[in-house]
C-alpha cells in the first residue's frame, strides 16, 4: 500500500468508521484504494465499482490520507515523485496517471477488455443477442448504442482474437460465451466495404463508422480475415463483417450486409476512453 495525504475528488467520509481502514482494503481482494481521516473515518473503493477516480495531494494539516493498493520495489526505494501506482486487480494492468498534485485513475466499465491504441484506450465487449434466428446488422447497431456504445471495428489483429476468444478459450469473449458456437456462426461487427479508387472491385478496405477506429491491420492479413467477397452461390455481395467462430486462424469474415439467420448472433461493441 502506498500511503499519502490526499483525498478523493467528489467524494465524502461520513458515514464508516473503520480504524484499520488501509488493512481493511490490503486484505480485500477488490479494493484498490483507501480514503480515511485521522479520527477512522473510511471509505473502500472496489475495482469492479469503479471506472474513474481523482486523488488530490493535501497537507499533514488536512488529517486526510489516501493509500493506494499497489506493488512496490522490493529491492530499492524509489522517491515518491517517481512512483506512479499500480492497479493489478483487473486483466490488464492499469497505471495511475499523474498532473501535478492529481492522481487519476480511469479503466473500462465492468469486465470490458481495454485496448490501449496511439493516442486512445477504447474499450470492447461481446454480445450474443440471439443464438436461436439470429439478429440483423441493424438491431446489432441499435443492441450496442442502447447501452451508450457502439458497433466497434477492430484496429489490430490482438483486438480481433480478443472478440472472438482465439488468445485463450478459457479467458476471451465469444467461445467463452458459447461454448457451441458453431463454423462460421459470429457476432456482427463494425466496417463496411469501400473500393472507391481500387483497381480491383473484391478489395480489402473497410470505412470505419464507430468514430475511432483507424488503419486496416485486422483485414489486410489473409490468415486473419476471410475476405472472399461474395457468398458461396455468388448472387450477394458480402460488404459487411462478423466476428466469427472458426476451427483456423481466421477471426473476421465479411458477410451479407442484409442477412439475419443462425450465423448472426451477436455484436462486438465499444467505446473510446475520454
Amino acid at each position: 500500500m502506498l500511503k499519502i495525504f490526499g483525498k478523493v475528488l467528489n467524494a465524502d467520509l461520513e458515514g464508516t468508521v473503520d480504524p484499520n481502514c488501509v488493512q481493511t482494503c490490503f486484505e480485500a481482494s477488490d479494493c484498490i484504494l483507501a480514503y480515511f481521516d485521522a479520527s477512522g473515518r473510511c471509505q473502500l473503493f472496489n475495482f469492479n465499482e469503479t471506472e474513474t477516480l481523482e486523488v488530490e495531494e493535501t497537507t499533514k494539516a488536512d488529517g486526510l490520507f489516501v493509500a493506494f493498493k499497489t506493488t512496490l520495489p522490493n529491492e530499492t526505494c524509489p522517491v515518491f515523485e517517481s512512483i506512479l501506482p499500480v492497479v493489478n486487480n483487473g486483466e490488464d494492468p492499469i497505471t495511475w496517471k499523474k498532473s501535478e498534485k492529481t492522481f487519476s485513475f480511469q479503466k473500462c466499465r465492468g469486465d470490458w477488455k481495454m485496448f490501449n491504441r496511439p493516442g486512445l484506450t477504447v474499450c470492447m465487449q461481446v454480445f450474443l443477442l440471439e443464438i436461436a434466428g439470429g439478429i440483423s446488422r441493424l438491431e446489432a447497431m441499435q443492441y450496442c448504442e442502447s447501452i451508450n456504445t457502439t458497433l466497434t471495428g477492430v484496429a489490430t489483429i490482438e483486438e480481433s482474437k480478443w472478440l472472438q476468444g482465439g488468445v485463450n478459450w478459457e479467458k476471451d469473449r465469444f467461445k467463452k460465451l458459447y461454448p457451441g458456437a458453431q463454423e462460421w456462426d459470429g457476432v456482427w461487427m463494425d466496417g463496411i466495404r469501400n473500393c472507391t479508387g481500387f483497381k480491383e472491385a473484391n478489395c480489402r478496405n473497410f470505412d470505419w463508422s464507430d468514430g475511432y477506429t483507424e488503419g486496416q491491420d485486422a483485414l489486410t492479413s489473409s490468415s486473419n480475415a476471410a475476405l472472399s467477397y461474395t457468398t458461396t452461390d455468388r448472387k450477394k455481395l458480402e460488404n459487411c463483417l462478423e466476428i466469427i467462430i472458426i476451427n483456423a486462424d481466421y477471426t473476421i469474415n465479411d458477410v451479407d450486409c442484409d442477412q439475419a439467420g443462425s450465423l448472426n448472433l451477436g455484436a462486438a461493441c465499444g467505446y473510446p476512453l475520454v
